[in-house]
């Protein structure tokens, strides 16, 4: 059996809410929701980054008055999210666009971009352009809200994503993640096959993240034009540690 190497999320947006089926988008979208309105006067333009199928625009639309839009690098989430918008009716703009070029983004109140999409940004130059895009579409006042990884959560997550393995609408995965503390780069390898086509070929994609400390986000985030607002431990009004291993950092545009 012979294997073809796809772009990551080509064929995994079609088991992405299959494997991701224990996230409690609700529960991240009222503490995003608290975050928003403790730190912002009045946001309504709201723009989730890298969202993904949807499953978070479709709970945070509910807890307020927002034009909210979103966006993912990759076009096959984006065509899932679309659906899943259109069958839950809403009317929510969806549309390809990457962290290294926001220019459709515009006099936003609020950025957002969870569950660790920054730490696919491996190189810290790449992270300072991101910096510098949601800077340019912010309003005055605007944040950015995002959060990342930390070689902590690697450490103790890999054995636990280590060696997934299941099967969804004819979809046959397997799973196989692995951490290198030098580099800091965790490495998720999905192996899919399609059974509904008897396909003699197993689909690979190679999902690559480096993990960041708090010190070296809080510095790059301090090379930026945007200001540091607070560092929270995921999910909770803590402050941030070495120790955390999920980091919600806010960040605000000041233009004036």
């Amino acid at each position: 059996m012979s294997s073809i190497n796809k772009p990551i999320y080509s064929t995994l947006a079609h088991l992405y809410d299959h494997i991701m089926n224990d996230v409690d988008y609700a529960y991240w979208a009222e503490y995003l929701d608290d975050l928003m309105h403790q730190y912002h006067a009045n946001p309504r333009f709201i723009t989730e980054l890298s969202c993904g199928t949807g499953s978070l625009s479709i709970e945070l639309i509910q807890l307020g008055d927002y034009q909210l839009q979103a966006c993912d690098a990759s076009e096959n989430m984006v065509s899932v999210a679309i659906e899943k918008f259109k069958q839950h009716s809403l009317s929510i703009p969806c549309f390809v666009s990457p962290f290294h070029d926001l220019g459709n983004l515009s006099k936003q109140d609020v950025l957002i971009s969870v569950f660790d999409s920054i730490n696919y940004l491996l190189e810290e130059d790449e992270i300072l352009l991101f910096f510098k895009e949601a800077y340019k579409a912010l309003n005055n006042d605007g944040l950015l809200i995002f959060d990342f990884s930390t070689p902590k959560n690697s450490k103790e997550a890999v054995q636990h994503l280590n060696e997934l393995e299941g099967e969804y609408n004819g979809l046959y995965y397997y799973r196989s993640s692995h951490y290198n503390p030098k580099s800091k780069i965790h490495t998720n390898k999905f192996e899919i096959s399609d059974k509904r086509i008897d396909s003699k070929h197993i689909i690979v994609e190679e999902h690559n993240q480096r993990a960041y400390t708090l010190p070296e986000i809080k510095t790059l985030l301090g090379a930026s034009e945007l200001e540091i607002v607070r560092f929270f431990d995921a999910f909770s009004f803590h402050e941030a540690t070495t120790h955390s291993t999920r980091i919600t950092a806010i960040a605000k545009c000041q233009k004036a």
